[in-house]
């Protein structure tokens, strides 16, 4: 950082009045405001005291002199007081009756004695003006206690935390982080201290005074207290050994009270500023970031008064490690099943049905889980504002996959992403990319748009009313074994006003054998169903026709409901009372003990129509016909594949054409640019 320019200071009078500060200028109505001199106290009072003694004294005697300040200055005037005290006050505490102001003057003090006053009791002197003003303090309340010593044990919690420092941000030098700060905990107390980090280094960069401080200097601890105030982080006023003069520069001195918590220890006109006031909130800490923000607090520049720092200025990190983005620990997620949509994926080639939860800190903060892959964490995070449709996307996010062994991270593409509210449909423009160390983006991967079906399943996607006519007919199907297939033409035809039959799934490869199957149709509707059936049997064998898990091998007489999707084409999906998920139906031959598949084939559960003009596909038989016994257990066919196999796309930099890409292009594997994943 640059040393602050000394030149500022002298502008300093010139940008004063566009501060936000506490001062002592009151602005009032005299007219029916005013009763008499207007006398009050001025802002900067101070109103809590914790006093101190010396070891061996068990009572304290002394005094304390306020500021007071009158409306006018004209003649001579003893301005009456009157004074009521907590409980025991009144045999400690001596107030006057008047407090004096010379003609000509408008500022006066008042001298409160003290005498016997003992370790523990917090007093509390209430003061009153009767020639008030209602523009400014007439009346305050005064906290004077001698606490008892708490001798501290104090552990170290961080030894390398981080600090924001913007207490000369007035001068220009904002957001100055400080690392390495070592942090302590007093045991059994909510109460951490730091030393000043404003040390001879600190101003040397800021002010080129590399000596303000002596060699011997004891720089003191700021003390962030948790005791004080329940809840909330209170700092005590603080002399930090300097007092920085507006227009003068920086002077080394230990008794001026330079910093603070705002909350605690200033006054508006109203009156002083309490713990709960939420225009200048006290500190409070994340204890998921391990994060102090210290509140409002003040700076108190001589020459000019207390400047007021909003909260957010002063934070105090005790694991830098925490700082990065986190949404898993940083936020609470609660499902939102009426969400759980339909996630159509350019990326994967696939369509399922996905689930979304909601952050209960932001309502416009989403995220779906396990949106590409299985990897811990790998969940995809957007914001959503259901109401004008806009979509933001944080960057950075892992995505679980990994191309060519390196990992994938993904972002939003500008002006691709939106939320229709009248169709329920969240338009995602995303681009995968590789990143460096630091998480920039060194290469662009794939563009792809992924639409989402808000709160819709996959029944939404089929068309209701469709008349059980618009069933028949020829419907290219794909079969496979898990390892090789191919396409096979089934015929459908209209047994009754309820009833369709299926031929043509086997692709022949039993000879003349009858494979016919039977659908139910639902008037109501539209759709039809695929339940667990007896077909005509083969070679002495009984066959069934069954709902089939590829992925598992598990089949039951679980049934599936078909109908037309928005394409065209016939879609079979699991009735939503199923235990069980499936993909395919599969014909199954057994004898009365052990099941067999009859072909070995199974088909998928989209059929796509058949054209006249389309040849019609062949399908290849090789290893198909002999009868496969079922293994014990699963028989696996859909595995969750992290790999994506897409070449970069290097960024160039345009400045000098270096190629930025910090990965081992030896790995690309050529110009392949093809991915799967069998989702």
């Amino acid at each position: 950082m640059r040393k602050i320019n000394a030149l500022l200071l002298a502008l300093m009078a010139f940008v004063g009045l566009t501060w936000t500060s506490c001062t002592d200028t009151v602005d009032y109505t005299p007219a029916g405001g005013v009763e008499g001199a207007g006398v009050y106290f001025p802002t900067s009072v101070r109103t809590s005291y914790e006093l101190e003694g010396e070891e061996g004294e068990t009572a304290l005697s002394g005094s304390i002199t306020l500021a007071v300040m009158r409306t006018d200055s004209v003649g001579a005037l003893d301005a009456a007081l009157t004074a009521t005290f907590s409980e025991g006050g009144e045999s400690v505490f001596s107030v006057p009756a008047t407090v004096s102001f010379a003609d000509g003057k408008n500022t006066s003090s008042l001298t409160i004695d003290y005498a016997n006053l003992t370790q523990g009791p917090s007093y509390n002197i209430t003061l009153t003006f009767a020639e008030g003003t209602p523009y400014s303090n007439s009346t305050l309340t005064l906290t004077v206690s001698w606490p008892e010593e708490i001798v501290y044990t104090w552990e170290v919690v961080s030894e390398n935390a981080i600090y924001k420092d913007n207490l000369f941000s007035m001068y220009g030098a904002s957001a100055y982080e400080i690392t390495g700060i070592t942090v302590e905990k007093a045991e059994g107390y909510e109460l951490y201290r730091f030393k000043s980090p404003y040390n001879n280094e600190y101003m040397d960069l800021m002010w080129g005074e590399p000596n303000l401080f002596p060699g011997d200097f004891e720089y003191p601890y700021i003390i962030v207290d948790g005791e004080t105030y329940e809840g909330k982080y209170y700092i005590a006023p603080t002399a930090l050994g300097f007092k920085m003069t507006d227009g003068e520069g920086v002077s080394f001195d230990t008794s001026w009270n330079t910093f603070g918590s705002i909350a605690g220890n200033l006054s508006t006109s109203s009156g002083p500023i309490g713990p709960d006031d939420t225009t200048y909130p006290l500190g409070s800490y994340d204890s998921k970031k391990k994060l102090f923000d210290l509140g409002a607090v003040y700076h108190n520049l001589g020459g000019y008064g207390f400047f007021i720092l909003e909260a957010g200025n002063f934070t105090l990190a005790l694991d830098p490690a925490l700082l990065s983005p986190d949404y898993d620990r940083d936020y609470t997620w609660k499902a939102v099943p009426e969400a759980t949509g339909f996630f159509t994926s350019e990326l994967m080639g696939e369509s399922w049905m996905q689930a979304v939860e909601q952050s209960e800190e932001d309502e416009t903060f989403y995220r779906m889980p396990n949106l590409y892959s299985n990897v811990e964490k790998a969940h995809f995070y957007f914001h959503v504002d259901m109401e004008t449709g806009e979509v933001t996307i944080p960057r950075g996010q892992d995505t679980g996959l990994t191309t060519f062994g390196n990992k994938v991270y993904l972002e939003g593409t500008p002006n691709r992403s939106s939320y229709d509210s009248k169709t329920g449909t969240l338009t995602l423009g995303l681009t995968f990319y590789l990143a460096d160390e630091d998480g920039k983006n060194i290469a662009d991967l794939q563009e792809v748009t992924e639409t989402f079906l808000w709160g819709q399943s996959e029944f939404d996607q089929l068309q209701k009313g469709t008349d059980i006519a618009d069933y028949v007919g020829n419907w290219v199907v794909s079969l496979t074994d898990g390892s090789e297939g191919g396409q096979v033409l089934a015929s459908i035809t209209q047994k009754d006003a309820t009833t369709l039959a299926v031929q043509g799934l086997t692709a022949g490869m039993m000879g003349d054998y009858d494979d016919t199957m039977l659908l139910s149709y639902d008037k109501e509707t539209g759709w039809v169903r695929f339940d667990y059936q007896q077909v005509a049997g083969f070679a002495g064998y009984s066959v069934f026709v069954v709902a089939y898990n590829s992925e598992t091998g598990e089949f039951s007489d679980e049934g599936l409901i078909g109908g037309l999707d928005k394409a065209g084409n016939l879609k079979f999906l699991n009735d939503e009372s199923n235990e069980g998920k499936y993909d395919a139906m599969v014909y199954m031959a057994t004898d009365g003990q052990q099941p067999l598949y009859l072909t070995g084939y199974w088909n998928n559960l989209v059929w796509a129509p058949y054209s006249e003009s389309a040849q019609q596909a062949s399908f290849n038989r090789t290893s198909a016909l002999s009868f496969q016994k079922v293994e014990q257990g699963f028989v696996p066919r859909r595995t969750y594949k992290t790999e994506l196999n897409i070449q970069p796309k290097p960024r160039t930099n345009k400045s000098n054409g270096t190629n930025r890409v910090s990965f081992d292009s030896s790995l690309m594997g050529g110009a392949n640019t093809t991915f799967s994943m069998i989702r």
